[in-house]
């Protein structure tokens, strides 16, 4: 799908697991007809804060990095108890699905679009969307919050591992300008490396409000489609606000980055 919309990068940030990493690694390098390979930068996304409202993505994962494996571990531990506990409320609800389903919700990075997924496929409601605003939304009958660590904690946990922590679309969160800045500049002093400011949340005039506050900060600009592969929404890989003038720069500075974290 990248090659044929002409993609030259292409990042991978599933959330808490480098799972996919590998395969998509060795998928972007193999000869194709469609076009060149692709330059691939993998990463891992965690949510931290109250509520997990504030995501940040990790540049520069790797499945052999001890210290990522073990933090990783320990958030799939508590995402399968999270999905059980959802689970068992939504039998409450009676809502319970097939022993099969309930198998494949057995993963290490198990989440509430994985369960809106199931909940589709078995016919207990019409779309995804449908799922989070009747279940699994923040409020909703099926919903539990996950036990997660200060933002702040998550970046230097992040830059301690060796990764490039960039704040995940910010316009996501809601904060007023002046909010989001005071928060980019906490996060900063804990190691906070970019931001990711073209963003499907983020319109026209937010990202280059977002490019502008991150170069002010001295941070990366990044962005992302944040495609998940769901049919009955709006994101599309490779869709992003337009006007990002200076991605091809933007993504070297990140190659760097990520090279120079790295080699430390």
């Amino acid at each position: 799908m990248a090659r044929r919309l002409g993609l030259r990068s292409l990042a991978l940030t599933d959330h808490d697991t480098t799972g996919g990493l590998e395969r998509m690694a060795r998928a972007a390098s193999a000869p194709c007809a469609q076009g060149e390979p692709l330059t691939f930068i993998p990463g891992v996304e965690v949510s931290s804060g109250k509520g997990g409202r504030v995501h940040v993505l990790g540049y520069g994962a790797d499945t052999r990095n001890a210290a990522l494996t073990a933090f990783l571990r320990k958030s799939a531990a508590d995402r399968r108890e999270r999905a059980q506990r959802m689970l068992a409320l939504l039998e409450e609800e009676g809502i319970r699905l097939s022993p099969e389903a309930r198998t494949a919700l057995d993963r290490p990075a198990v989440g509430r679009a994985h369960i809106a997924r199931a909940l589709v496929n078995e016919g207990f409601v019409p779309t995804v969307k449908h799922a989070f605003d009747r279940y699994l939304g923040e409020g909703c009958r099926a919903y539990v919050p996950r036990p997660l660590m200060p933002t702040g904690e998550a970046v230097a946990q992040l830059r301690a591992m060796g990764l490039v922590p960039v704040l995940a679309h910010p316009m996501r969160m809601g904060l007023e300008d002046t909010a989001l800045y005071a928060l980019v500049k906490e996060l900063k002093a804990r190691g906070l490396m970019g931001i990711e400011a073209f963003h499907p949340s983020a319109g026209r005039r937010h990202a280059q409000a977002l490019a502008r506050m991150a170069q002010s900060e001295g941070l990366l600009v990044t962005g992302g489609s944040d495609y998940h592969g769901d049919a009955d929404t709006q994101a599309r890989i490779g869709r992003f606000p337009p006007g990002w003038r200076n991605m091809d720069e933007d993504i070297e500075a990140l190659l760097n980055a990520i090279e120079h974290t790295q080699s430390r």
